[in-house]
């Protein structure tokens, strides 16, 4: 797999778990919420059970759990590309912490393009430029090698 094609998946997987996190977090905050009404209840239970909503979302942490395992090993494992197993390897060793600066911020942290340029304080099309020199080194020298730096 080309470095290009593996960060995307990275960026991929950040983006899902980020999402999936924020649903989580919703799902918690309708567990407090209830709309109180009053009107006369017919007997019925309008609301619903209220444990409802919370087994909802044991049920659904339950089905992400590999997921999030999955995604945060993936995570860990291009942060060590980036910067090498004791953060102060990798890429950022052997070309310059610019380069893998780029690529973490887009790519592992899920940043915009603007996100990146900004925290890097340069344009976004200079960030890009980083990235594909990033990639391209990666390619040529090898995975072991950089991750091993």
């Amino acid at each position: 797999m080309r470095a290009r094609e593996y960060f995307e998946s990275v960026r991929a997987e950040v983006i899902r778990l980020e999402r999936s996190r924020s649903m989580l977090e919703r799902l918690r905050a309708r567990e407090g919420a209830r709309a109180q009404t009053y009107g006369i209840s017919s007997g019925s239970s309008a609301g619903g059970d209220p444990m409802d909503a919370v087994g909802s979302r044991i049920d659904m942490e339950g089905r992400m759990a590999a997921f999030v395992a999955r995604a945060e090993a993936d995570i860990d494992a291009a942060t060590e590309v980036l910067y090498g197993r004791d953060g102060r390897g990798g890429l950022a060793k052997l070309k310059g912490s610019r380069y893998s600066d780029a690529v973490c911020l887009y790519y592992v942290q899920g940043s915009t393009w603007a996100e990146a340029a900004a925290e890097m304080e340069c344009s976004r099309q200079w960030c890009r430029a980083l990235a594909a020199e990033a990639f391209s080194y990666i390619d040529r020298v090898g995975w072991a090698e950089v991750k091993d730096a």
